[in-house]
């Protein structure tokens, strides 16, 4: 009986062997496709003779060629006349390979190596491939030129390819047109890969003010989500300069971006140093803010090493940081701000530290809504007065009407002062006051065949009785005092099929309070978007007959040639300033630009750039001149695609 269940059971496991085993072998095989116009086994063998249009596939692998051997034990391959091999990574072209199509290890004689990404070639007597990603080269030619004579390319005796990493390349040729022009002992460049720590690009150069210039950039890749850059700076007649510049993402502390630099001046005998940065955390419901903040220990440092006229010209640098926690009906705040001034003294500044506060957004009470504004804010300054100032201001808005809208808002404001440092202030300053707003508006709208147009004509009425004004002068707070005044205005829209043509607007004041000259500024803002892009900003006061601002930028784009122009007036902080510049394509190939700042108060011209830009299929190149009113720099730039940008700067 015991024999008898054994035999059983024995029977019933060589049948699940039959139709098991099979089926679990078969899963873990890798399918080879082979195809040949003339195919011969040698079975002791286990090789594959094939003769004429030869195909051997073996996952992502193709090899082509007109004879090959093929083991079907080991997957090693012999191939001649006229090979192609191709995976998901290159293509090789070659006389003669040897390869193993499962661990991709071979030799190719006589080929080409085209890297399909980035679109390098490269060409070589002997290439020996390691694995799937690493290789050896040997008398080589590398280029992203498609062409037969490329326009540069770089040779060697021994280049070792790491794909994901680097391209490496010892005593190495750089030819233009198959002219040798430059040596050097070793060549890197990046294959397939987005950050990887390392040397960039440097940046040499000639500076007309500050001699020989040279940067050198070093990239630190941290983390996946965090990275640096450390640079190096030298001026042969001025000094040397060190940065350090660092980014990240944290998910649940926020983002980030900070910028420390220091350079020692001999000539002036100075230290400068910049330091500047910004974090960011925003969470829906949850406790959020940021921080920017922007220094520098002498205000000189900009003139002397900027190269941006806006950066040169800039009066203060702010420096901000708020927390604010977001709830269904408003939020609460906590802010600090502090200003540098580059033109005069930083100690006559009055600074923000801290002030915290609670908005209440508008909510419906009936007809009504009522919204809330309150804060607690210091002020202080080195050399002036401290002052510490409550404002609480409550309003109540009401409006009616559809096609016709009045709408009516009643704010009520109590703000307090506290005064220390100060001759010319009490110690303490209360004032109470509020304040009526009354407003009619409507919305016209005519369509055309063409274009559809919007007129929105409204007037408004403001007032505010008499309110202590022997304050302070803060911030905008400190703006609301006694009105009554008329304000009038109309708004004009022109939409086409396409969006947006132009619009216009002009506001005016009348106020009451002033019997000889009631009419305030004039106020015209007009925008057109096609076909010339205009941006137009002005103020006039009847009284004087004089514009007070104009401000206006323009823009037309005639096929492929660009021109701008602009201006900025300020009769009051006596600026007068044109901008203006030009972009003209002279081929499909080769593009001229230039751009003028011109100072009409002051210095004349602040800033003049003139470039000229070539690309290629493969290589590009810029020249650029800037003139400043003390020095002049010009800045090459050669960009071989694939390689990167190789700059020299302010020659």
């Amino acid at each position: 009986m015991n024999y008898m269940k054994n035999l059983r059971y024995t029977i019933i496991l060589l049948v699940l062997g039959f139709f098991l085993f099979p089926a679990l072998s078969s899963a873990e095989e890798v399918e080879t496709s082979i195809k040949a116009e003339f195919l011969t086994y040698d079975a002791a063998q286990q090789v594959y003779h094939l003769k004429g249009h030869v195909r051997i596939r073996r996952l992502d692998a193709l090899l082509q060629a007109e004879e090959a051997e093929y083991r079907e034990k080991t997957g090693e391959a012999r191939a001649s006349g006229n090979v192609r091999y191709e995976d998901r990574w290159v293509v090789i072209e070659a006389g003669n390979l040897e390869i193993n199509m499962e661990t991709k290890r071979g030799i190719v004689y006589n080929a080409r190596l085209f890297f399909k990404k980035d679109n390098y070639h490269i060409r070589a007597e002997e290439i020996e491939r390691l694995d799937e990603k690493n290789y050896v080269i040997r008398k080589a030619t590398f280029t992203t030129c498609d062409a037969p004579l490329p326009a540069w390319c770089f040779s060697s005796k021994k280049t070792d390819v790491r794909i994901g990493d680097r391209l490496k390349a010892k005593n190495v040729v750089f030819r233009i047109k198959g002219l040798p022009v430059l040596y050097s002992p070793l060549l890197w460049a990046p294959i397939y890969t987005e950050r990887k720590t390392g040397l960039l690009l440097p940046e040499p150069g000639f500076r007309s003010d500050k001699g020989f210039y040279y940067r050198q950039p070093l990239f630190l890749a941290l983390a996946d989500n965090r990275d640096a850059t450390l640079y190096f700076d030298l001026y042969t007649r001025r000094g040397i300069g060190e940065g350090l510049e660092y980014r990240y993402i944290e998910r649940k502390a926020g983002a980030g971006q900070w910028w420390l630099y220091h350079l020692r001046d001999r000539t002036l005998a100075k230290d400068f140093y910049e330091f500047k940065g910004k974090h960011s955390l925003f969470r829906k419901d949850r406790v959020s803010g940021f921080l920017n903040i922007h220094y520098i220990n002498d205000r000189d440092f900009y003139q002397e090493y900027s190269q941006q006229v806006q950066v040169r010209t800039r009066r203060f640098l702010e420096s901000t940081a708020e927390v604010f926690y977001p709830f269904k009906k408003g939020r609460a705040y906590l802010l600090g701000r502090a200003w540098q001034d580059l033109k005069e003294s930083s100690e006559d500044v009055m600074q923000k530290a801290p002030e915290a506060g609670i908005s209440l957004y508008p909510s419906k009470k009936g007809p009504l809504y009522l919204s809330l504004k309150t804060s607690y804010s210091n002020f202080y300054s080195k050399n002036l007065l401290r002052v510490q100032r409550l404002d609480i201001y409550p309003r109540i808005y009401h409006s009616i009407g559809d096609s016709i809208q009045l709408s009516q808002i009643i704010g009520l404001r109590e703000t307090l002062y506290n005064i220390s440092n100060s001759d010319n202030f009490p110690d303490s300053i209360s004032r109470e006051a509020f304040d009526y707003s009354l407003r009619l508006h409507t919305r016209l709208m005519k369509r055309y065949t063409a274009f559809t147009h919007i007129l929105e004509p409204e007037i408004g009425y403001r007032f505010i009785p008499p309110v202590e004004d022997n304050i302070p002068l803060l911030d905008s707070t400190e703006l609301y005092r006694r009105v009554s005044a008329v304000d009038f205005g109309f708004r004009n829209y022109l939409y086409g099929r396409n969006g947006q043509i132009a619009s216009v607007r002009l506001t005016g004041l009348y106020d009451i309070l002033k019997a000889d000259n009631p009419f305030g500024l004039i106020r015209l803002e007009a925008a057109m978007f096609h076909p010339l892009n205009l941006k137009l900003d002005t103020s006039y006061n009847p009284n004087s007959g004089d514009f007070e601002q104009i401000n206006y930028s323009a823009s037309l784009k005639a096929g492929r040639v660009g021109f701008s122009f602009g201006q900025r007036y300020s009769k009051d902080d006596e600026i007068l300033f044109y901008r203006s510049s030009i972009s003209l394509p002279v081929t499909s190939r080769l593009a001229l630009n230039s751009a003028l700042w011109y100072d009409a108060k002051r210095g004349g011209l602040e800033d003049l750039k003139l470039s000229a830009n070539y690309s290629a299929q493969c290589w590009g190149i810029n020249i650029s001149f800037n003139r400043r009113p003390d020095d002049y720099s010009i800045l090459f730039l050669v960009e071989l695609k694939g390689l990167g940008t190789i700059r020299f700067s302010g020659i």
